[in-house]
């Protein structure tokens, strides 16, 4: 499956969650910004706490962890 990059702010966020096991999902996203001759690149993951039983759910929490870090550093 092909993630596509998701536009928020001036920024593209790319979900790619990691399978650590079955029914264990490390949510993890990609942030993405290039203004000028400067580029961003910044992973976001999330933490032992946030472990999700799927894929998706995951993905979800990783964009609004995203979302939320462009939000704060914007």
């Amino acid at each position: 499956m092909i993630i596509e990059w998701v536009p928020y702010n001036d920024h593209k966020i790319k979900v790619c969650s990691q399978s650590l096991a079955e029914d264990r999902w490390l949510p993890l996203g990609l942030i993405w910004k290039s203004g000028g001759n400067q580029e961003l690149l910044k992973t976001v993951q999330g933490e032992s706490t946030e472990i999700c039983k799927s894929g998706k759910e995951a993905d979800s929490l990783a964009l609004r962890k995203a979302k939320h870090w462009i939000d704060q550093n914007h």
